[in-house]
């Protein structure tokens, strides 16, 4: 008996005991997509979580508007001390950073000269006192003489003239000595006024030449703020302003002063206009050199603020967490300006109407809900 054989259409992977495996597989992958499905599911729900804030608003306002100049510090009184006299340096008596007060000794040079010439002077003095005493003795007698008609009237006037030709040497006698204790004065030098040892110059023996600096002397008491401001902000301050002074190599080192002198002339190199203020250096913390900026306003303008306690820092980034009205809170990274009191401003990223988180009980993630 013959058995009638018919053709097999299905693809060869599919015949035999491989038509089972089809059905087989796709029941796993189903399984598998839904359990991956419900997985992920399940991990955004565990990420989402109510988290206690308090929040902020941020606001538009008008903000004192401001021109900055850059600068640094000088002494209020600066001496460069120097001699008339020639002579080698034989003692210094200060170093530097040292703090002295006016008539404090600084530096001693060679006096070997002018001592000798101070004795010759004293001695010319005391010459000329004898000559003069005994000029003023013959005229008195003269005088008296003339008045008995004892002697013309040509000898009491030769007696007289040679009285005050006495006079007049010893007036010279004693201004050679002054002149004396003058150059002497140029080789015991003092300080002129209190202050500090900035710079020393020379060494003890050097060769002092007249008008050659030696030392430098620095009043600290009160320090110079010298900044330099661009030619399209000189025009919006003027003296009497009040302004901001920052030196940036300090610790909470900020004050506020009164701008003293806005000069109308640029500097020639840099084409730009120096403003000056003075601050109070009491404790001396200020040193000359340093750097300073100053902050002057010159108006107002609108900006976008919020509590500083919102700004929030990851690595170089700047953002605040934002609060959307159904609650979830988003990082939106901004652009931070001057910080204005407690308030920052915010140069972009921000419309001035958000709510803000300024701080939670627990690390935040986006898709948070902020919670009171």
């Amino acid at each position: 008996m013959a058995f009638l054989k018919t053709k097999d259409s299905s693809p060869s992977w599919l015949t035999g005991n491989h038509r089972f495996l089809l059905p087989a597989t796709l029941m796993i992958l189903i399984l598998s997509v839904s359990a991956c499905g419900t997985k992920s599911s399940e991990t955004t729900e565990a990420q989402s979580k109510n988290v206690t804030c308090i929040t902020g608003l941020a606001s538009r306002q008008m903000v004192p508007q401001t021109v900055s100049a850059t600068g640094g510090l000088e002494a209020d009184k600066s001496i460069m001390i120097s001699t008339r006299m020639m002579g080698w340096i034989r003692k210094i008596h200060v170093v530097e950073n040292q703090v002295v007060a006016k008539g404090d000794r600084l530096i001693n040079i060679d006096d070997s000269d002018l001592r000798a010439k101070k004795i010759q002077a004293e001695a010319g003095i005391t010459e000329a006192e004898a000559v003069l005493k005994n000029a003023e003795g013959m005229a008195a007698r003269f005088v008296k003489l003339y008045e008995e008609k004892s002697v013309s009237r040509q000898q009491l006037d030769d007696v007289l003239t040679g009285r005050d030709r006495a006079a007049a040497g010893m007036a010279m006698a004693r201004a050679n000595l002054v002149e004396i204790n003058v150059h002497l004065s140029y080789l015991d030098i003092v300080a002129p006024s209190d202050g500090v040892i900035a710079r020393k110059f020379v060494e003890e023996g050097s060769m002092a030449n007249p008008g050659m600096p030696l030392l430098s002397l620095e009043s600290t008491g009160r320090m110079k703020v010298v900044a330099h401001l661009g030619e399209k902000d000189i025009s919006l301050v003027k003296q009497g302003d009040e302004v901001e002074i920052n030196v940036t190599s300090l610790a909470n080192a900020r004050f506020t002063a009164t701008l003293d002198r806005v000069i109308q002339s640029a500097n020639p190199g840099s084409r730009t206009y120096d403003i000056e203020t003075y601050l109070d250096n009491s404790d001396g913390r200020l040193k000359s050199g340093m750097f300073a900026r100053v902050t002057v306003p010159v108006g107002t303008r609108p900006a976008i603020l919020v509590p500083t306690e919102a700004i929030f820092k990851r690595g170089q980034l700047t953002g605040v967490w934002i609060v959307e009205s159904n609650g979830t809170v988003r990082l939106r990274w901004i652009r931070p300006g001057h910080e204005l009191g407690n308030q920052t401003e915010i140069l972009s990223g921000m419309a001035g109407t958000e709510t803000v988180v300024l701080s939670s009980e627990a690390p935040l993630a986006e898709g948070d809900k902020a919670v009171k």
